[in-house]
């Protein structure tokens, strides 16, 4: 009977420790240089990479990894891109995104049926009305640099 109990204790100890990792995903970021800046291009020069985060992160978590690991000034703006890259390649759309880092509409995401061309259609019709569905009424960081 002990060798039993010892048994299910060890397989209980074993199976209770194996855990799932979690899995690592990224997302591009982008920092512009505001000289000669202009709202009207398509064109947005500055800094950019990709960065690593854990399911969970908050944007502002990201940017503050982005800062660190770049040595970015706090005075720096820094969007991130709505579209999120897993191990395996696969795309998707961030959750729970902050709207003041986003670029939209400077930025239009072509890669994803989100945040691309048909938002942007939308977002012409009507501001208010687009502001309330997709970002709870608050204006985009990139609405905010260019005053849209």
């Amino acid at each position: 009977m002990k060798k039993i109990t010892r048994c299910a204790l060890g397989l209980a100890i074993l199976f209770s420790s194996c855990q799932k990792e979690e899995e690592l995903s990224s997302r591009n970021w982008s920092s512009p240089t505001f000289e000669n800046f202009d709202c009207n291009s398509p064109v947005m020069l500055g800094e950019s990479g990709t960065v690593g985060f854990l399911p969970g992160d908050t944007d502002a978590q990201i940017v503050a990894k982005i800062r660190d690991v770049w040595n970015l000034p706090d005075h720096y703006v820094i969007f991130l891109d709505p579209e999120t890259y897993n191990s395996e390649g696969g795309l998707g759309t961030a959750r729970d995104i902050n709207p003041e880092y986003l670029a939209f509409p400077l930025h239009i995401s072509s890669v994803s049926d989100k945040w691309g061309h048909d938002y942007y259609e939308e977002y012409k019709q009507d501001k208010q009305a687009f502001l309330d569905k997709y970002t709870n009424g608050e204006e985009t960081g990139g609405m905010k640099i260019c005053n849209l």
